[in-house]
C-alpha cells in the first residue's frame, strides 16, 4: 500500500523466500540483509543522513526494534505490528532524546476502504502475497503451524469457512 501511496520503502529481512517476493512484487525500492552491513546506517545512506520518518516493528525481534529505533529520524515514528511473546528491552533513553513516537497497533483503523480502492484500481495487486487458501476445518494444520513452521514460503493464508 505504501508504494502504491508513491512513497519509499526499504525492508530488511533474512528469509531468501521473502526477500525475492519484495524485490519481484515492487513493494519495495530497496531490500537490506541484516547480516550483510548496518541496515540503519544503510537507511540513513540513502535519506541524506536523516533516518526514516516511519518504520514498522514486523518481527518481534528486540534487535529490529533497536535497529528501527536508530533508523528513524529524529521525531521519526515506530509502530509496533508484532505480537510479543515476551517483554522487550526498550531503550528508552534513545526514544525520549531522539524523540521518537513509539506506538502499536493491533488492528487497521479506517484503512480498509483505501486498501480496497487500490486494488480496485489495479495499483495494488495482492494476489502474490496469498500463498495458501485452506477451509475452517484445516485452520490449525495448514494455517497456523505452516506460519510458524514453514513462514519461508508462507505470507499470508486465506481461510475460508465455507469450504
Amino acid at each position: 500500500m505504501l508504494k502504491a501511496e508513491g512513497l519509499t520503502v526499504y525492508i530488511s529481512e533474512l528469509s531468501e523466500a521473502r526477500k525475492e517476493m519484495a524485490r519481484t512484487t515492487g513493494v519495495a525500492d530497496e531490500v537490506f540483509d541484516p547480516r550483510d552491513g548496518d541496515v540503519a546506517e544503510q537507511v540513513r545512506e540513502r535519506t541524506g543522513g536523516t533516518g526514516a520518518d516511519v518504520a514498522f516493528e514486523c518481527s518481534s525481534v528486540p534487535a529490529v526494534l533497536d535497529m528501527l529505533i536508530d533508523a528513524v529520524r529524529p521525531g521519526g515514528v515506530v509502530v509496533n505490528v508484532s505480537i510479543w511473546g515476551h517483554k522487550p528491552p526498550v531503550d528508552m533513553p534513545r526514544i525520549v532524546l531522539k524523540e521518537i513516537d513509539l506506538r502499536g497497533t493491533i488492528g487497521y483503523a479506517g484503512d480498509h476502504p483505501a486498501t480496497i480502492a487500490l486494488v480496485q484500481s489495479g495499483k495494488l495487486d495482492l494476489a502474490p502475497f496469498i500463498t495458501g487458501r485452506i477451509g475452517l476445518d484445516d485452520l490449525v494444520s495448514e494455517g497456523f503451524d505452516q506460519l510458524i513452521n514453514n513462514n519461508e514460503h508462507h505470507v499470508k493464508i486465506i481461510v475460508n469457512p465455507h469450504a
